[in-house]
């Protein structure tokens, strides 16, 4: 018997149909023998289904297994195996499954047909607005066995990530996320377990400006996901807020900075309540543009720290964010 991949579909009767054949492809004549099909994970250790099969042709050797819905219907969909069992009197042997004399065959156990709703569950990100720049001065020297100077550079590129997907044996998973005025990458990772090296599995996506909710679909059996995200291009803008009476009547920039490649998000932080601003795409090189308040909010007065008077809004210029990640 020389087998392709089996896909079994949850929650529907399963007809899988086998004919025995030697290596120069002729039928093997089964007569006198029985069958027993056993269903596996794909690692070969846990027996999800086993069942008796029925011989249709024992000349032509023709047998088929009949998987109905409460076999199945209870298994994880997940990438698994199978193997058969031939019993002829006393003698018990496997059925070979390929020309290698391998006696196990994936089968992908699906739940396309009936899928058993799953509710979305959150993912949280170690560190929301990730690292804009490595916080030191660039190298002046490198080893000697270096042939290419390092770069004369201070500003990294800083990929981070979010916590980590247990897909339970998906083959698709769906992570949905909301982005706030995020200019930078998002892509999916996968890795066999947690001390495996994480690999992409999906393109990264560019977004610039974005707000919204957006879908990642990511196709294929990976035991673990993640998000790796990017929106490190973009550094060293500033700016200060005038207030009057409590209420934030323009913005300021003081330092237009450089490498963005969007309009940036602008949050007015304070101890009032409802101050709104929104950034203009970069100017010059690579610089932001000017800030206009689109709300003046209320209540935001100086916080005085001992002796010290602090400002009433601190204005935060950032590349945005990734926030409320869900999958399923």
């Amino acid at each position: 018997m020389y087998a392709k991949q089996l896909t079994v579909n949850k929650g529907v009767d399963n007809v899988l149909l086998f004919e025995f054949i030697n290596q120069d492809q002729k039928p093997v004549n089964i007569t006198g023998s029985t069958f027993i099909f056993r269903l596996m994970n794909q690692a070969g250790n846990e027996l999800l289904l086993e069942k008796d099969m029925t011989v249709l042709s024992a000349s032509t050797g023709r047998v088929k297994a009949v998987l109905d819905t409460a076999d199945t219907i209870n298994i994880l969909a997940q990438p698994g195996s199978y193997s058969i069992e031939r019993t002829a009197g006393n003698y018990v042997q496997s059925a070979f499954t390929d020309a290698n004399a391998g006696a196990r065959a994936d089968c992908n156990i699906v739940d396309s047909v009936l899928p058993e709703f799953v509710a979305s569950q959150p993912v949280s990100i170690p560190t929301i607005n990730g690292k804009n720049s490595w916080p030191q001065a660039a190298p002046s020297s490198w080893p000697d066995w270096a042939l290419q100077p390092q770069p004369q550079s201070r500003n990294y590129l800083t990929e981070y990530y979010s916590s980590e997907i247990d897909t339970t044996g998906a083959s698709l998973t769906t992570i949905k996320y909301d982005l706030v005025h995020f200019t930078g990458t998002i892509k999916a990772q996968a890795a066999q377990d947690y001390e495996a090296l994480w690999v992409d599995v999906t393109e990264s996506t560019e977004y610039f400006d974005e707000s919204g909710t957006f879908y990642l679909n990511v196709v294929g059996f990976h035991p673990l996901l993640r998000l790796g995200i990017n929106n490190s291009q973009g550094y060293g803008a500033s700016a200060t807020a005038t207030v009057v009476d409590g209420v934030v009547t323009g913005v300021s920039v003081t330092n237009a900075g450089t490498g963005y490649m969007a309009a940036p998000c602008v949050q007015l932080l304070g101890n009032g309540a409802g101050a709104t601003a929104v950034g203009a795409p970069f100017t010059g090189p690579s610089g932001i543009g000017a800030i206009t308040v689109t709300d003046g909010g209320s209540g935001y007065l100086p916080l005085n720290f001992g002796d010290t008077e602090a400002q009433a809004v601190t204005v935060m210029i950032t590349t945005g964010y990734v926030t409320n990640i869900l999958y399923r």
